[in-house]
């Protein structure tokens, strides 16, 4: 059963013994509605819509393979993972991020059949993205006890499988930039709409068990936001060669989440930040030969 103290989340076995069980990796111990959930809502929403708007305009501007690499790195699960920080303990922050590489194979999986799709219609893919995500998600509550390095082991088979799968099997092609104007209306739509779908997830995540609380604060609200977007925006071909590269490049939020797990305890939550930050995007630059070369 899971009970709820100041300091977190605890799963009690048949035997009556507790073990910490931290399972909310951007849903801090405030009561829904409070002012500091208030605080959190709005630098979710403020953050993530301003973070999805400029990786959008960077991949139109840039083409699909630089857009790709950036429009995933750490933005949510960055002010998330600093809120916690700082209204609990860092230490506490770093065991929030046990279910990232969970809740990232889950996001890998509804982007991986939204590109899939996308070319049919944007009702078409949306939907069947996000009922992929709902059923697996529904599978993985059917296993909560298993460990992060199971769970990790997953995510980048999913990750490096699905890239494969999109680059050799779909051969859905890389794109150069193209050329667009941008209206203030245009930009504003932009960051509501993506703000808002990161908002919903936050507000969702403050509901039910703690399990399904960490599964839908790691909803892939970026990967949705950007992948809509760019469909409206720059259209299905676009989106999809911009998708497969987020693909892989997404490991590097569980890069992120490992490097901040180990150390913001040693650091702090700010110089830890800055080195989690670091070290994701290094990850991307690293794997960027691989974009190049198609494999």
């Amino acid at each position: 059963m899971i009970y709820e103290n100041r300091q977190g989340y605890f799963l009690k076995n048949d035997a009556g013994k507790c073990r910490k069980s931290i399972l909310l990796p951007s849903v801090i111990n405030a009561s829904p509605m409070s002012p500091l959930f208030l605080q959190q809502l709005i630098l979710s929403v403020v953050v993530s819509g301003i973070w999805i708007t400029l990786a959008t305009m960077v991949s139109e501007k840039m083409g699909t393979k630089l857009g790709g690499m950036i429009a995933n790195l750490p933005s949510t699960i960055l002010t998330s993972l600093l809120f916690i920080g700082i209204t609990q303990t860092p230490e506490f922050a770093a065991e929030a991020t046990v279910t990232v590489p969970l809740g990232m194979f889950l996001s890998t999986m509804f982007l991986y059949v939204f590109i899939s799709l996308a070319g049919k219609s944007l009702a078409t893919a949306l939907g069947a993205g996000l009922g992929t995500w709902i059923l697996l998600a529904l599978l993985a509550s059917l296993f909560q006890e298993t460990s992060r390095v199971v769970w990790t082991l997953l995510y980048f088979s999913g990750a490096i499988g699905t890239y494969l799968l999109a680059e050799k099997v779909l051969k859905i092609p890389s794109m150069g930039k193209i050329k667009k104007h941008y209206s203030v209306r245009q930009l504003l739509f932009r960051a509501l709409f993506a703000g808002s779908v990161v908002g919903a997830s936050v507000l969702i995540a403050r509901t039910g068990s703690a399990f399904w609380a960490g599964l839908f604060a790691s909803f892939p609200a970026t990967m949705l936001s950007a992948m809509v977007i760019l469909t409206v925006s720059a259209g299905p071909p676009f989106a999809r060669g911009t998708g497969k590269i987020m693909l892989l490049a997404s490991t590097n939020i569980v890069i992120y989440s490992f490097v901040a797990g180990y150390v913001f305890p040693l650091t702090g939550l700010w110089v830890g930040t800055l080195i989690s930050y670091a070290a994701a995007a290094l990850w991307v630059w690293f794997l960027k030969p691989l974009f190049d070369r198609g494999l």
